[in-house]
């Protein structure tokens, strides 16, 4: 009888931080999904007490799927380029200087590493999602805001300072509304819910694209304007990169083919068509759980590389 592969049943647990939930869970180092679960965000609690919070949910799942040899956790914000703490969040302003790892892996009594939440859901995507085979993809998260994460060559690049990836901030129209960052005309001031809802003035993104599907000038407008912003950023990113695979995550890929097709059109106009024969652009398929998997896996790449 050949040995056990003792590798093989390993497992993980991956955190994913947001504004107000913070989702959670297991899977294996192929990223299958063994258990998961949420806690809420409470922005009035201090850090020390949502990372008890998270501590103790990682806890409950580890009691009903089993032990876990490390913990990945995602979050928004700034972390400092040797990953050891979140320095800054726009969304979690309590969140400054918080040692992330130490904190929780103090309370686990596991390894813990931390990532941007964009990078996760990259690296969660081209393991176990719409890019598993891929060597290079770039992943847009298209929600509230804009994200991003990159996996050239089969791994994780994070830059110089551990920045790269913020895609929401490349540059659209220098004339274009001041985003948060102090830029103007960032790709999140055009291509996120957020301004698509402020450009149609009508309700929701979603009520946006419903009213582009019944012909209205308005929601027409918006989703035009983010379907063209989107698309030349990732004509730039292709250009720069040429990428296996340009996915699209996030919430408002729930509008469907009223987003993809557009896209797709839009980003031939940009681009030679010769330098597309070669890059897919696809919705990602991991949904919700990009976040946490790709955590759980990134935690699952810091103690064995090759996995």
């Amino acid at each position: 009888m050949p040995p056990a592969d003792h590798r093989a049943m390993e497992q993980f647990a991956g955190v994913d931080i947001g504004g107000t939930v913070v989702k959670l869970g297991i899977c294996n180092d192929e990223g299958r999904v063994l258990a998961r679960s949420s806690v809420a965000f409470e922005r009035a609690a201090r850090p020390d007490e949502m990372l008890d919070r998270i501590a103790a949910a990682v806890v409950a799942l580890v009691a009903d799927a089993g032990a876990v040899r490390a913990c990945g956790v995602g979050t928004p914000g700034q972390l400092d380029p040797e990953r050891r703490s979140l320095r800054c969040a726009i969304n979690l302003p309590e969140w400054k200087d918080v040692a992330i790892p130490e904190l929780l892996s103090s309370r686990l009594g596991i390894p813990v590493v931390v990532e941007n939440d964009g990078n996760c859901a990259a690296w969660g995507e081209s393991r176990a999602g719409a890019g598993r085979g891929a060597r290079t993809l770039v992943l847009f998260t298209l929600g509230t805001g804009v994200g991003g994460g990159i996996v050239l060559d089969g791994e994780l690049w994070t830059g110089a300072g551990g920045a790269a990836g913020a895609l929401g901030h490349l540059v659209i129209d220098p004339a274009g509304p001041v985003c948060g960052c102090g830029q103007r005309g960032c790709l999140q001031q055009f291509a996120s819910a957020t301004a698509i809802s402020r450009r149609f003035g009508d309700g929701s993104a979603d009520a946006a694209f419903e009213a582009a599907r019944r012909g209205d000038a308005d929601g027409t407008a918006a989703v035009a304007e983010a379907c063209e912003a989107l698309a030349i950023a990732a004509a730039d990113v292709i250009h720069m990169l040429q990428p296996d695979l340009l996915v699209l995550g996030g919430g408002l890929t729930g509008a469907g083919d009223a987003l993809l097709l557009p896209v797709r059109e839009r980003v031939r106009r940009h681009v030679r068509v010769t330098w597309l024969e070669h890059t897919r652009i696809e919705f990602a398929s991991l949904g919700g759980d990009a976040g946490w998997i790709g955590a759980a896996l990134i935690a699952a790449h810091s103690v064995s590389p090759t996995s």
